[in-house]
């Protein structure tokens, strides 16, 4: 329990916050759902995909609505995974573990994809004698439908983002490869939980187009980072070929590509509203604008809101304009790199306040009667669960490495002391999710 005395001195500041704030609010500024109107201006590498006599606004609808609306696809699936985190042992050892799952939601006639897996261990000893070179994978005793990779974790100088490489790699190879493989069997739309290109994957590649900023993982196991995104390359192309969406759920993020995209709008022309705008983040602006009082007092219940989709052309990385995968190591099929970049909007459960943004690869959403199809799935199964679809929540379930599961796997490697920092031994940092 926080001390008193440290309690009473919080209260007093938090007071004042809010006495500064509420002054702050009185004065007259644009509203987010204002500021989304701007969207339809040109400029900024993010324009809307609405027939051109149509403003970019907030929909609202009623929850119950949504709940029964026809939803077209009555089977879907979702992929997770889950890692260990970091495992630390005394000479330097370093090793991370992930599992990617399918989950299944509907009358599936493939329920039985949930019960593949597929698991990777990474692992980096920075010493010339040391090497994972003999390991077979397919010698180890997994049963059937289970995949299992290991990699050795190249070389390199220090670097304090070394913990988050090994995991950052261990976690998304599993589930983009997962997503791949089980990208050719099912018969729905596959939900990731994430982006459909994973960070940090996708943000190395990017510092690595435009030849500045932290580009020191592409430097050291450049295949890899090219293997990882070619996994969810080949994943959109598969669901092309085979005429099922491919969509993305992303909970939380610290973006900022929208909200800057729409400043540069404003900027350029010259409008009268007042830059930079007072969000600090996409999350921000998004769950200001799709929030509404008529849900908790109006009278036609719980809404749901969300937007129009949004497409993104290109991104801005240190201030130069890059379009994603155009000059990195990645095969695409349908060569313009502009296929393959990110379609969004972004959707809010009313019972659980959460925002959501949802994308999905242009390619696969460039008519727009199934990218309306698409938005319709989405919202229909926000509506019914009031938080991501049901699949990924399966796939969640079958993936997650808990921390009893974690702590037998370090005493495995019984011919090193483990070592756990103070947050893990207070079960601060119990999982990876």
């Amino acid at each position: 329990m926080t001390d008193l005395g440290a309690y009473a001195a919080l209260v007093g500041m938090f007071n004042e916050l809010d006495y500064a704030v509420s002054e702050f609010e009185e004065e007259p500024r644009i509203t987010a759902e204002e500021a989304l109107s701007y969207f339809g201006l040109p400029g900024g590498f993010i324009e809307p995909l609405l027939p051109d006599e149509e403003e970019f606004g907030v929909i609202h609808e009623p929850t119950a609505d949504v709940y029964e609306w026809d939803d077209p696809w009555s089977v879907s699936y979702g992929i997770d995974g889950s890692t260990t985190r970091s495992l630390q042992f005394s000479n330097g050892l370093l090793a991370g573990a992930s599992v990617a799952k399918l989950g299944v939601s509907g009358d599936s006639e493939h329920a039985e994809l949930a019960k593949r897996a597929t698991t990777t261990l990474v692992a980096h000893l920075n010493e010339d004698e040391f090497s994972l070179g003999d390991i077979d994978d397919s010698e180890f005793d997994t049963p059937e439908g289970i995949e299992a990779h290991v990699f050795q974790f190249p070389q390199c100088e220090r670097t304090s983002r070394l913990e988050e490489y090994v995991v950052g790699v261990s976690r998304t190879y599993a589930e983009g490869r997962h997503a791949y493989e089980m990208a050719s069997e099912i018969d729905g739309p596959l939900f990731i939980d994430g982006p459909i290109y994973p960070n940090p994957a996708f943000g190395w590649m990017l510092f690595e187009q435009v030849g500045e900023g932290p580009r020191r993982m592409t430097k050291i196991w450049p295949e890899m980072v090219s293997d990882i995104l070619q996994n969810y390359v080949n994943t959109v192309e598969t669901m092309h070929r085979r005429d099922l969406p491919l969509v993305g759920i992303t909970k939380t993020s610290g973006s900022a590509v929208a909200l800057d995209a729409l400043e540069t709008k404003i900027d350029d022309a010259d409008a009268d509203v007042s830059v930079p705008l007072p969000w600090t983040n996409d999350h921000q602006l998004f769950d200001d604008a799709l929030f509404t009082m008529e849900d908790k007092h109006g009278d036609r219940g719980s809404i749901i809101s969300y937007t129009p989709w949004l497409r993104q052309t290109k991104q801005t990385v240190r201030g130069h304009p890059v379009v994603p995968f155009e000059t990195f190591d990645v095969d695409l099929e349908h060569g313009d790199a502009s296929e393959y970049q990110r379609v969004f909007f972004y959707a809010r459960t009313p019972m659980t306040d959460n925002v959501m943004r949802i994308e999905a690869p242009y390619l696969l959403v460039k008519d727009a009667e199934r990218r309306n199809q698409i938005q319709r799935k989405v919202l229909v199964e926000l509506a019914q669960q009031q938080k991501e679809p049901r699949a990924i929540t399966h796939a969640d379930e079958m993936a997650r490495i808990t921390r009893v599961d974690r702590n037998n796997l370090r005493q495995i490697i019984g011919s090193v002391r483990a070592i756990e920092d103070y947050n893990e031994k207070r079960g601060f940092r119990d999982m990876e999710d």
